[in-house]
């Protein structure tokens, strides 16, 4: 291809001029060809820059958006944890709590069985003491009839023996006769004695009642408190 200004040969022959033609010809087709490729290439180059500038702002887009979506996760994150926090306090406040209260439980159970204890050892003394009073009162009452009992079968024996030496000093009776009479009737008093006779007794042979624990709950009280007492 000639330049700019060049100066054509001269040709001698019409044969050489067209043949110089074509060659100026094709040189310029070929410049043209370029040309377009150029074009082409330089075309397509801007479509695809295009392209990727509408993908890189859609791309933009999406990452604002995802940016948008990972902040209102990271703040409900942030809520959840500050709620898990909040929980774990709550149940670990709960838990010294329990403990606490076990623990206060168990004393009061100890103390609680320590007063059914002694509340049961009081109601055990009271009550032998009662019975105690009691005994001792009928056996001064026994031994006060067994003594007045006595006194009267004295009083009755001496009357007896003043009648009967009485009627033998008046002779309407004979001592004989007297003798097996009272041999008599000392066969019968023998018989009324054995069926009325009663044995000696001491408090120490009676059987008392005993006194169980549960008897005596209302005496010692309980020191529990029930389900419905709070901490």
């Amino acid at each position: 291809m000639r330049s700019a200004g060049c100066r054509l040969l001269s040709l001698a022959s019409s044969v050489a001029r067209k043949a110089y033609a074509k060659v100026v010809v094709m040189e310029a087709f070929n410049e043209y060809v370029v040309t377009m490729e150029d074009h082409v290439v330089a075309s397509r180059n801007d479509k695809e820059i295009e392209s990727i500038g509408f993908k890189i702002k859609r791309l933009s887009k999406e990452l604002e958006a995802t940016k948008r979506e990972g902040k209102k996760d990271a703040e409900k994150i942030e809520a959840l944890t500050e709620d898990w926090r909040r929980v774990h306090l709550e149940n670990e406040t709960l838990t010294s709590q329990m403990v606490a209260q076990r623990a206060r439980i168990v004393a009061l159970e100890v103390e609680r069985d320590r007063d059914i204890r002694r509340a049961s050892r009081i109601a055990h003394r009271d009550i032998a003491a009662k019975y105690r009073e009691v005994l001792e009162f009928l056996n001064d009452r026994w031994a006060s009839k067994k003594k007045e009992v006595s006194a009267e079968i004295r009083l009755q024996e001496v009357t007896a023996n003043i009648d009967l030496l009485n009627e033998l000093k008046d002779g309407g009776l004979t001592v004989d006769a007297e003798l097996a009479r009272l041999k008599g009737m000392e066969g019968d008093c023998d018989d009324l004695v054995a069926l009325a006779a009663v044995p000696d007794w001491s408090i120490s042979e009676l059987d008392l009642p005993q006194v169980s624990d549960d008897s005596v709950d209302q005496v010692g009280g309980s020191s529990v408190p029930d389900d419905s007492v709070s901490s």
